[in-house]
């Protein structure tokens, strides 16, 4: 069964819900790490019931509209007044740029995606989750990026579908894995069906030729989106970097960063949750 949650205002222009400074206050005490994970965990759950959003704020020059009580990226935006990930753009930011092409598999409510579209590439992003997509959708056009592909789909080894698993207090992190929803991961999950294609057909239906930079962050299915596609598309289609999300790589079926090496990547570039590979010329 799926949990309840509020559909997202996708209709109302950016700018309709403000957010003043109490709701920034309230999040980025939330977020301060010099208190005890059991307290941050408590405050965190309070200041979710309250100020869960939508919230309308522009972080990094970019339009977002954020829903703190659901989301972790939404949250760190709102805390801290940045894009999260910080270390992974500056890692890509040298990749990007006019007549450059990202694909952003796993794109979450945008915050890649925007980064990539504002260098001037082009930018195709995938997105599994219904309500997740229409975030995307809505902070894409809030920026209008209207040229930003989004592919609706989760992608796997074949065509056919999947169970997605959701947390409630974190829609970014919804996961094809079901072992990931126990342990350090446990709490309120529950699945729905999906639709699943390979990423090559993906691909290929946008219409690319080459891609500069793909970013992978799937919660622990990156193998079986990544594999798949180095195996059936011509060296061609291989991107140029791969940022590889890592830190759920226990979860993984198969080896990604063995096979990187094999294919002819090098690493050139780490960060605490992942890694960007660069292929070889």
């Amino acid at each position: 069964m799926v949990a309840a949650l509020a559909r997202p205002d996708i209709t109302s222009p950016f700018g309709t819900y403000r957010a003043e400074g109490l709701v920034k206050f309230a999040w980025a005490l939330a977020d301060r790490h010099d208190l005890s994970a059991f307290l941050r965990k408590r405050i965190r759950s309070l200041v979710a019931r309250v100020f869960s959003g939508p919230y309308d704020t522009v972080v990094e020059g970019l339009k977002f509209r954020l829903y703190p009580g659901g989301n972790y990226d939404d949250r760190k935006m709102m805390a801290k007044g940045r894009l999260p990930e910080q270390a992974e753009h500056r890692l890509i930011a040298p990749l990007l740029g006019k007549d450059r092409v990202f694909v952003d598999v796993g794109a979450n409510i945008g915050t890649y995606s925007l980064f990539a579209a504002a260098s001037g590439a082009e930018v195709l992003a995938v997105e599994a989750s219904p309500d997740t997509a229409d975030k995307l959708a809505f902070n894409l056009a809030a920026n209008g990026a209207s040229d930003v592909r989004i592919a609706r789909t989760a992608v796997g080894a074949e065509d056919g579908e999947l169970s997605l698993w959701r947390e409630p207090s974190n829609a970014g992190f919804a996961t094809l894995v079901e072992d990931l929803t126990q342990g350090e991961w446990a709490g309120n999950w529950s699945a729905f069906r999906v639709p699943v294609r390979p990423l090559a057909d993906v691909v290929a239906e946008a219409g690319l030729t080459r891609i500069d930079v793909m970013k992978i962050d799937v919660e622990g299915f990156e193998d079986r989106v990544l594999v798949p596609y180095l195996s059936t598309t011509s060296r061609d289609l291989w991107p140029r970097a791969i940022l590889l999300e890592t830190n759920c790589r226990p979860h993984w079926t198969e080896d990604c960063l063995s096979l990187l090496t094999r294919l002819g990547y090098e690493q050139a570039g780490e960060t605490r949750d992942n890694i960007l590979f660069s292929l070889k010329a």
